[in-house]
């Protein structure tokens, strides 16, 4: 039992382990798989996955319940570590580029903060420092601040906006100025690019939305706590500088407004601010009382003569006690919203990406071999499972998933369907049903409310069967965005044919310029739950 609980421990770990860093490299490494041949994927996919099996009896060993998560991060893992020795990932830049970044704005927080602290204390003692430019310049504007990020998030609570952080005020300023921007300067240079380079830019673009789409929060958050580091630091500085300038220096401290309010209206709204602290500092020590907020008040004309020394030193601990209340100790909340937050975002990671599933049914797929003998005899004795190969996979037929195939009009009579049942079963995947499209608008119409209205619990996605010789239609691009909004995240694959021959339509591919046409069209989408491949590979 202690074993069990071990690795189901484990395994979470590794769930919530995920960080920007990670999936870097794991974005990185399903690039380069990109142009790798199947049988080459599936015979070093599985042996990672036996390989980490070996130590099925030890805590954090892979076993049969495995989640994709955890999977993926054994996967990840064993490819660093078969990486060159003198390769470095992107990841690690990314973390590199980071750490620098928190350091310069640490550094910079305690500049900004130390420096504003000295500066605004710079007091020559003819004239009292006004503490409302002061609440105003260093707590005012933090707890504005703050309390838009409170406000965002009671929102999503309360389901009067989403949760996603992309409705944020700030963060949709910056995307939409952004996107315009980005916009802007493709339009300005279309005429000078050709339909190639105008391609590979759109496609760019749409790769990176796609990523943002599902690992945002992963991104978001790191940036988000290191702009809080700053905020900390910047109120360290802010403190000591101020806490210097009250020890070394005669510093006087009153109010005057060109506003006619009363001592009384001030008094009770300092006794507000000081709610936090009140309850163990009282006035007139956590905050100046009403005799001494009436003695400090500064009438221009009588200049300070007749104002009381008591009272113009009362304010101070209440102005430190509010950078430290609304400034210090919010940021440091923040920084603990964030981290949890963080954490929270890497357990909500789906990893339902067709090129996640791919791996993880690579992984787990045994495969037949030319040659019988047991893929792992440790393994093989714990899991019961039969001779393996790693050159051609072999799917049980209760373990092959269902998925729901789209054939264009042009081929739907002439594709044989049994060889592409079997091209599909040597993937994991069992034909649910077929679908004519592009043949009518009124019957892919039809096709996209039955899917809306359709059950995808326990399906693989949608295959859809295209000739790469003829390029992608403006028409069919558009349909697969209507289909996106009638399936959600549901996988959609695109499988490429070559042209056919005199004994099957389903040939390889060998215009490697079709194929990345369509590849880029695709990308322009931002769709991180299509991709693209051969049917059959050469």
């Amino acid at each position: 039992m202690d074993g069990i609980a071990l690795r189901f421990w484990y395994s979470c770990a590794m769930k919530s382990n995920w960080n920007y860093q990670d999936i870097i490299d794991l974005e990185y490494f399903l690039q380069r798989d990109v142009k790798v041949r199947t049988e080459e994927l599936q015979k070093r996919d599985r042996e990672i996955y036996l390989q980490q099996a070996k130590t099925n009896d030890e805590p954090g060993g892979l076993t049969e319940q495995t989640d994709p998560p955890a999977l993926l991060k054994f996967w990840l893992d064993a490819r660093r570590k078969t990486s060159p020795a003198d390769t470095i990932l992107p990841g690690n830049y990314a973390a590199e580029a980071h750490g620098l970044l928190r350091i310069l704005l640490i550094l910079l927080g305690l500049f900004i903060g130390s420096s504003a602290g000295f500066a605004f204390f710079g007091y020559s003692g003819s004239t009292p420092i006004n503490v409302l430019n002061f609440l105003v310049v260093f707590v005012f504007s933090q707890l504005v601040m703050s309390l838009l990020l409170l406000s965002r998030g009671l929102f999503a609570k309360l389901g009067k906006r989403s949760a996603k952080l992309s409705n944020t005020l700030s963060f949709q300023f910056v995307a939409t100025a952004v996107a315009r921007l980005g916009g802007w300067l493709l339009r300005r240079n279309e005429q000078e690019m050709d339909a190639e380079k105008r391609l590979a830019m759109q496609a760019a673009l749409g790769r990176i939305q796609a990523t943002d789409s599902i690992y945002r929060g992963i991104f978001y958050w790191p940036l988000f706590l290191v702009v809080q580091l700053f905020g900390i630091c910047f109120n360290f500085g802010l403190l000591a500088a101020t806490m210097l300038k009250i020890a070394v220096s005669d510093i006087a401290f009153g109010w005057q407004s060109t506003l006619q309010f009363s001592a009384q209206s001030l008094y009770n709204f300092i006794s507000w601010l000081a709610l936090p602290w009140s309850w163990f500092l009282p006035a007139p020590i956590g905050h100046p009382g009403l005799s001494e907020i009436e003695g400090s008040r500064i009438v221009l004309k009588e200049g300070i003569v007749n104002l009381q020394t008591p009272d113009l030193v009362s304010w101070w601990p209440f102005l430190l006690l509010s950078v430290l209340f609304y400034g210090l100790f919010t940021r440091l909340l923040f920084y603990a919203w964030g981290k949890f937050s963080a954490q929270r975002a890497a357990k909500r990671l789906k990893f339902d990406t067709p090129s996640a599933r791919q791996i993880v049914r690579r992984m787990k797929t045994p495969v037949v071999r030319t040659q019988a003998g047991p893929e792992s005899d440790a393994f093989t004795a714990t899991h019961a499972i039969e001779p393996a190969d790693l050159e051609v996979p072999r799917q049980e037929p209760q373990d092959l998933q269902p998925t729901t195939l789209l054939l264009p009009d042009e081929i739907h009579d002439s594709c044989d369907r049994q060889q592409l049942a079997h091209i599909l079963e040597q993937e994991g995947l069992t034909i649910a049903d077929t679908h004519r499209f592009m043949a009518d608008y009124e019957k892919d119409q039809q096709l996209l409310k039955k899917f809306h209205q359709s059950e995808w619990a326990d399906s693989a996605g949608i295959t859809i069967i295209q000739e790469a010789w003829m390029p992608p239609l403006v028409s069919f691009l558009s349909y697969l965005k209507e289909m996106r909004g009638a399936v959600g995240s549901l996988p959609i694959t695109i499988r490429l044919t070559g042209k056919p021959d005199t004994t099957s339509i389903f040939t390889p591919v060998s215009d490697e310029l079709s194929l990345k046409v369509w590849q880029q069209k695709l990308d322009t989408l931002g769709d991180p739950y299509m991709e693209i491949r051969p049917l059959i590979e050469e």
